[in-house]
C-alpha cells in the first residue's frame, strides 16, 4: 500500500510531501526525487495528540507525519490483534472461503455418517411396537400379493415344532410377540425374512434345504437377532434420511408406513447390522450349546452352484470366510 505523509528532517521546519512504502524489511519514502529507505523495526510510531497528524520517529531524527493512524500502523506492523486480523481476513478471503466450503461439506457428510445412525437408532426406541405390527402385516401382504407365494405345504405339525423352535431361539423379555409365517416359495428359493414386530417369514425351500433343526434354529436367532436390534425400521429410517426421522420424534409415522411394505420386502441389511444379528445367533447357539458352524453349513449349501441363481437369504447370516473355516460347511 502507499501513504501520503508529510516528511520534516529535523533540521528545518520546512516539510516535503512523500509517499510511504513497505516492502518485506523497510520504510520506503519518496518525494519524487529522492527515495529514502529504513529499516521498519528502526522506525517508531508515535500517536499525535488530539486534532495533530500520528508521527514515524526516523532513526536519524527525521519526522514523517502521517493523517492516517491505522494506515501508519499498518507501514510499521503495530497494528492491534484485531486489525492484523482483519487485514489477513481481507487478503485470505479466496482461500478462507475454500476453508470454510471444505470445512461445511465435511462436517456435513460427519454429520450423515455418524448422526443418522444415531438419530435412526433413538427414532427407531421411540416407535412403538403397534406401529412395527402394522409395517410387518402390510408388508407382509405385499410379498404375498408380488412374491407369487402360497400357503406352505408343510404339515400342521412341522408348522407348530418350528414356530416353537422361533420362540426358543427369542428371549423371554422380548416386547415382541414372534410369530412364524412359513409359505411356499417355488419362484423365490430358500429364503428368510425378519420383519419389525417379530413377524418372521420363512420359505419351505429354506425348511426343506436344513438337515436339521439345529440349523433352522440358528437361522431363525439369526433373524431374532434382527428384530431384537430393530433393523428393520432403523434400515428403513437411515434410507429414508433425517426428515423420516424427525417426522418418527414427532410421532408422526403415516410416511413410514406408506413407504415401509416396499422398502422392508427387499431390505439388504448393512455389515454392522449383520454383525450385530450374528452375535446374538452365537450368544444363542451357545446357550443351546451348539457351534456356530451349524448356520455356516446350511449358508455352504445355499452358496453352491445349486442356488446360485437363487436369492440368498435376506438376512444372510455369517460371513462366507466363516463359513469356509468350519468343517460342517466343507463337508455340507
Amino acid at each position: 500500500m502507499s501513504l501520503p505523509g508529510n516528511y520534516l528532517d529535523g533540521r528545518s521546519h520546512a516539510g516535503k510531501a512523500v509517499m510511504l512504502q513497505r516492502d518485506a524489511h523497510h520504510l520506503v519514502f519518496t518525494d519524487g526525487v529522492h527515495t529514502r529507505r529504513y529499516l521498519a523495526h528502526a522506525v517508531t510510531f508515535q500517536a499525535g495528540a488530539s486534532g495533530l497528524p500520528d508521527q514515524l520517529q526516523l532513526p536519524d531524527g527525521g519526522v514523517i507525519e502521517v493523517a492516517s493512524a491505522y494506515g501508519c500502523q499498518q507501514l510499521t506492523q503495530r497494528l492491534p490483534l484485531a486489525a492484523r486480523l482483519l487485514e489477513w481476513l481481507q487478503q485470505g478471503w479466496p482461500w478462507l472461503r475454500l476453508l470454510l466450503i471444505v470445512l461445511v461439506a465435511s462436517m456435513l457428510w460427519m454429520g450423515y455418517r455418524d448422526g443418522l445412525p444415531w438419530l435412526a437408532g433413538e427414532a427407531a426406541r421411540r416407535t412403538p411396537a403397534a406401529v412395527e405390527q402394522t409395517m410387518a402385516t402390510a408388508t407382509l401382504t405385499l410379498l404375498e400379493k408380488t412374491s407369487t407365494l402360497r400357503p406352505s405345504q408343510l404339515s400342521p405339525a412341522r408348522q407348530e415344532a418350528l414356530q416353537q423352535l422361533l420362540l426358543q431361539a427369542a428371549p423371554g423379555t422380548s416386547r415382541y410377540h414372534y410369530q412364524l409365517r412359513l409359505l411356499d416359495a417355488r419362484e423365490l428359493g430358500p429364503d428368510l425374512i425378519p420383519l419389525p414386530a417379530g413377524l418372521v417369514v420363512m420359505t419351505d425351500q429354506l425348511v426343506r434345504q436344513a438337515k436339521s433343526d439345529d440349523e433352522l434354529f440358528a437361522m431363525l436367532a439369526h433373524a431374532v437377532g434382527h428384530v431384537e436390534a430393530r433393523h428393520g425400521l432403523r434400515g428403513l429410517i437411515r434410507t429414508g434420511g433425517l426428515s423420516l426421522a424427525v417426522s418418527l420424534f414427532t410421532g408422526d409415522t403415516s410416511t413410514l408406513q406408506a413407504v415401509a411394505p416396499i422398502m422392508l420386502a427387499d431390505m439388504k441389511y448393512s455389515a454392522d447390522f449383520e454383525h450385530e444379528a450374528d452375535i446374538y445367533m452365537h450368544r444363542t447357539l451357545a446357550a443351546r450349546g451348539l457351534s456356530p458352524c451349524v448356520s455356516a453349513a446350511l449358508l455352504a449349501r445355499l452358496d453352491g452352484p445349486e442356488h446360485a441363481a437363487v436369492s440368498l437369504l435376506s438376512a444372510h447370516p455369517g460371513d462366507p470366510d466363516a463359513a469356509r473355516q468350519c468343517p460342517q460347511a466343507a463337508a455340507g
